[in-house]
């Protein structure tokens, strides 16, 4: 399986330091793109509607804040993770909008099979990415059985004063 962030703000190709407006989000980003490499082949690049083509063997994950869009804890999103590797999909697509995000009619159009949302907050564009990528990388490592998650589920009371 491979992964795809596909970023709606960068202009072509891959993304560089400048198609980011903190170089931190960046670093960031192109960090957990290597630490997700590790597990799967990782690429990102620039969202078009026309790559996004609706194949049995592509799924499309819409990073989005809409109605309907489900709030994850980690642990549901490895879950949900897990059931894409299962189900034979050779390309798991994580698309982040741009400043204005993505409108309704192109929510339609892209017809993801998960919209993913962040909670309530307004997350710049570029944290939205860094936040995805991180995510994706911490369900692998649930997966996995790494200890870069453990403890911070919140179950076994470990981390919290108290």
């Amino acid at each position: 399986m491979e992964i795809q962030f596909s970023l709606a703000w960068i202009r072509s190709g891959n993304p560089k330091p400048r198609d980011f407006k903190f170089e931190a989000c960046y670093r960031l980003f192109c960090e957990y793109l290597g630490r997700i490499s590790k597990f799967v082949s990782c690429e990102a690049t620039t969202f078009r509607f026309d790559k996004c083509a609706r194949k049995p063997a592509v799924k499309v994950w819409l990073c989005e804040r809409s109605h309907g869009a489900l709030e994850l804890d980690s642990q549901e999103l490895a879950a949900a993770l897990k059931t894409v590797l299962h189900s034979g999909v050779r390309v798991l697509q994580i698309v982040v909008g741009g400043p204005d995000g993505f409108s309704g009619q192109d929510i339609e159009r892209l017809h993801p099979d998960l919209k993913w949302s962040f909670g309530k907050l307004t997350l710049p564009h570029e944290l939205a990415a860094v936040v995805a990528s991180e995510q994706i990388y911490r369900a692998w490592t649930i997966l996995r059985r790494f200890p870069y998650h453990n403890g911070h589920d919140g179950a076994s009371g470990k981390n919290r004063k108290g």
